[in-house]
């Protein structure tokens, strides 16, 4: 098969069949109509005389429709040929030229009816003139009102058409708003080509009677009013129609790309495909939408790094170094016997167990509202009450305690817990290019010393009473005090508390 045939069948494939059959029909339907109109509604006996001094007249119309057909056909592939070849073969062309190209295709294709309706106006008009000049300038005339008509509504109809060829020429790039005409410029000359024009021509068959222009009666011009206000109706709705789709289309696939973002769809494009102000509100959207997608995309990072809380204030406040006054409480957990694991293990295995460890460790400090504030090597430090107030903070960080107790025993790895309630200063520490949201306080030195005497206490979570005091009671009834001991670093002594044996309650609510 022929590379002429291919394309052709590929041709055929495509968009472009019905693309030219509606423009070319307008085209065919204007010229058929102006041709009855001034053949049958204008009252000049100048018309039947020019009948019969031309003859085949009927012919001569039907070959030069075929003719402009013929020759509109050929131009359009030839200006349009290669946005064809760029369609079956993207890469080998330049983005911006068939951009550019696509963009201009409705006045393209409006220049191409324009040209093809100048060149049959100048033949009609120098056939009648040859007969009488009145009737040649009459005939001129309404050729010319004729195809300022139908012009315009090709580069409606053309408009329409090609908008899936411009969206995907568009999607990758769009610049500017300069290859289209500005919205305003479209709306004005759809309703002064469709509307304006035909009631121009009633003005000017009036005139022309009141002048003596016309030989014939007043009554004689009714006809050919009445046609040319039911062809201003009709031209002025369709022009007006396809000039309103042509700015509330997109307008309504914004509102609904914008009630999708709404609902929670980040995922959310718009098509452009058009060279006015809209494609630059089309663009605009999508660009947003691209900037909303990775300011999402760094907040989650940055949350899996400091802490979905510790994000959100973050971004919703500039932070600041130092920091305030808060009431928390501390859970630190610290793996027994790390150094050991490691050395009997490889350094992937290592890694593969302290990540399944710590999965469970965020997960149950989550459920307690507590934030992870940071991981020390095979140690992690969990913060309730900042920077995001919890009720009954203390009572929280206790249970997640008694639950990691269960959710960890089963790991290779174990580890020690220590939980302490106290008066901290929490806020962002370090140097003005680098810093962190931290807890600074005795509460976060005493949960570190229990983690270490928990390590060798059977079940391996310890508190203090003072925190214990400190929480509601139903979570009090959970611990059992034990003895006093002086904390490594502190001189006074710490009576220590641990979780009680699971209650048969308790295994039947597990």
């Amino acid at each position: 098969m022929s590379s002429t045939v291919r394309r052709l069948r590929w041709l055929l494939e495509t968009q472009w069949p019905i693309y030219a059959a509606v423009v070319l029909g307008a085209n065919i339907i204007g010229a058929v109509a102006i041709m009855m109109f001034v053949a049958v509604f204008l009252p000049m006996p100048e018309i039947a005389e020019f009948k019969e001094s031309v003859p085949g007249l009927a012919w001569i119309g039907v070959l030069y429709v075929v003719f402009a057909v013929i020759v509109g056909i050929a131009v359009t592939l030839l200006l349009f040929r290669p946005v064809l070849d760029w369609q079956r073969n993207p890469n080998a062309h330049d983005p911006n030229m068939v951009r550019n190209l696509v963009l201009r295709i409705p006045v393209y294709q409006a220049g191409v009816a324009a040209v093809v309706w100048a060149i049959g106006i100048v033949i009609s008009v120098i056939l009648t003139s040859s007969v009488d000049g009145r009737l040649g300038l009459v005939v001129g005339l309404s050729t010319i009102l004729a195809g300022m008509v139908v012009v315009l509504l090709t580069y409606l109809q053309a408009e329409r058409l090609v908008r899936p060829v411009a969206a995907n020429a568009l999607a990758r790039r769009f610049e500017d708003s300069s290859l289209e005409p500005p919205i305003k410029t479209r709306l004005t000359a759809s309703w002064a080509m469709t509307a304006g024009v035909p009631m121009l021509g009633i003005v000017l068959l009036l005139l022309g009677q009141r002048s003596g222009f016309f030989t014939s009666d007043a009554d004689d011009l009714i006809p050919a009013i009445l046609v040319l206000a039911i062809t201003a109706m009709g031209t002025g709705f369709i022009g007006t129609s396809f000039a309103i789709m042509s700015v509330v289309d997109p307008i309504l696939e914004l509102q609904d790309a914008i009630n999708r973002v709404r609902r929670g769809e980040q995922n959310v494009e718009v098509d452009i495909y058009d060279g006015s102000e809209l494609g630059v509100l089309q663009a605009g959207f999508n660009e947003m939408m691209k900037g909303l997608r990775e300011r999402q995309r760094v907040r989650d990072i940055f949350g899996q790094y400091v802490g979905s809380e510790v994000a959100q204030r973050a971004l919703e406040e500039s932070p600041e170094l130092g920091g305030e006054d808060r009431k928390v409480a501390v859970l630190f957990i610290d793996v027994i016997g790390s150094t050991t694991f490691a050395v009997n293990h490889t350094p992937e295995n290592v890694v593969e167990e302290l990540n399944k460890f710590f999965e469970h460790v965020v997960t149950v400090v989550h459920h307690n509202h507590g934030i992870i504030n940071k991981f020390q090597g095979d140690a992690a430090l969990a913060v309730f009450g900042a920077p995001i107030n919890v009720n009954d903070s203390t009572s929280m960080a206790l249970q997640a305690a008694r639950e990691l107790r269960q959710e960890l025993r089963n790991l290779e790895l174990q580890a020690g817990i220590g939980v302490a309630a106290g008066h901290v200063v929490a806020g962002h520490i370090g140097g003005a290019d680098r810093f962190e949201y931290t807890v600074i306080g005795d509460a976060v030195n005493e949960a570190a010393r229990l983690t270490e005497l928990a390590k060798d206490t059977p079940g391996r979570v310890l508190t203090n009473a003072s925190t214990l005091r400190t929480a509601n009671e139903a979570e009090q009834a959970r611990w059992t005090f034990m003895k006093s001991i002086e904390l490594r670093g502190r001189r006074r002594m710490t009576q220590l508390a641990r979780p009680i044996r699971a209650t048969l309650a308790d295994r039947a609510e597990q």
